[in-house]
């Protein structure tokens, strides 16, 4: 896949200068994050595929070591003048074991074979207590299409059937898989009960049980699965 124009089409670089930290992405990052229940104060993390360096900034701000996978050259050379050590990569990766790894916005990027690659490298740089967070859009539902068919780099729709299915025999479980927050939260707190009435209304009409039915974008939380030989 060709991603030379990734960045201008994105807008990263020549709109918003790398490592750039809105206050919204800032409080948006915190907010999702301590909804996962997921520590991101002073730990040691891997980010794949980290973009224009938003999450990057926003581990560093809370104290954390940050080690980054790019495959653009651009964003790696923007990297590397912050002193954050980043690869195009994971064979180059020097800084593990890590408590956490992310990928946002990147696994509908990777073919299924991929996927499976990735996955084993994963599992031999995560700490034993390690969690990993990956956001991608959300293939069961209808919802998810404009996301997942709205660039042509995307390349794989994933639900939570196919992920199992893909993570279990490597090693992996799935500890939460949910909608992706909304935000600003904070607005929407008065109108958390109708919307989850009206959700469960609409759903119970069209035969779907799914409380992530209606997310664009769905979030799941990753462990070892220490049960697993």
């Amino acid at each position: 896949m060709d991603y030379e124009d990734y960045s201008n089409w994105k807008g990263w670089l020549n709109k918003v200068p790398f490592g750039s930290l809105s206050i919204d992405s800032r409080n948006k990052y915190k907010l999702q994050l301590d909804k996962l229940h997921v520590d991101y104060k002073n730990i040691n993390a891997l980010e794949i595929g980290f973009g224009n360096g938003g999450f990057i900034k926003f581990l560093l701000e809370n104290g954390s070591n940050v080690e980054g996978i790019e495959i653009q050259e651009s964003l790696l050379e923007e990297a590397s003048n912050l002193g954050i050590p980043a690869h195009n990569s994971l064979a180059s990766l020097t800084n593990g074991p890590y408590d956490l790894i992310v990928g946002f916005d990147v696994l509908e990027h990777l073919t299924l074979e991929q996927l499976q690659q990735y996955f084993l490298v994963f599992k031999s740089v995560l700490k034993p207590d390690g969690k990993m967070i990956f956001r991608f859009p959300n293939g069961d539902s209808f919802v998810g299409l404009s996301a997942q068919n709205g660039d042509f780099t995307h390349v794989t729709a994933i639900g939570l059937s196919k992920l199992e299915q893909l993570i279990r025999p490597l090693g992996f479980k799935i500890a939460i898989y949910e909608g992706a927050l909304v935000y600003p939260r904070s607005k929407l707190k008065h109108l958390h009960f109708l919307r989850k009435f009206l959700r469960y209304l609409t759903m119970q009409a069209l035969g779907f049980g799914s409380p992530y039915f209606f997310s664009g974008d769905i979030v799941t939380v990753l462990t070892l699965d220490h049960n697993k030989g």
